[in-house]
């Protein structure tokens, strides 16, 4: 498969051996001199998402709209798994409720 660098957002359909589990492949290209926010919609999704400078995270499922900031040469790419793919949530632990997670 062949990705656009270029600046913008890009998604991608995924090989034929993930389709069962994967929902998209994506890309996020911020070019160097811009900056900007955008909000991220809940899509009942999570990502595994690879960030320049920052390297691999986990985001998602969101239960409502989460606001996020993009600085300049900002460079993403991310695996949108399909609801349930990535198995249960987990629940938080009593070290999660003590700071205020739970």
């Amino acid at each position: 498969m062949l990705v656009d660098w270029s600046p913008g957002y890009r998604e991608y359909a995924p090989p034929a051996a993930l389709r069962a589990g994967v929902s998209c492949l994506w890309v996020r290209v911020i070019p160097a001199g811009e900056a900007g926010q955008a909000p991220v919609l809940p899509d009942g999704c999570a990502d595994l998402i690879w960030q320049r400078g920052r390297g691999v995270f986990v985001a998602g499922p969101d239960t409502g709209p989460v606001p996020s900031a993009f600085e300049p040469a900002t460079l993403f790419a991310g695996i949108r798994l399909r609801p349930g793919a990535g198995g249960a949530r987990p629940r938080p632990g009593p070290a999660a409720a003590r700071f205020g997670h739970a």
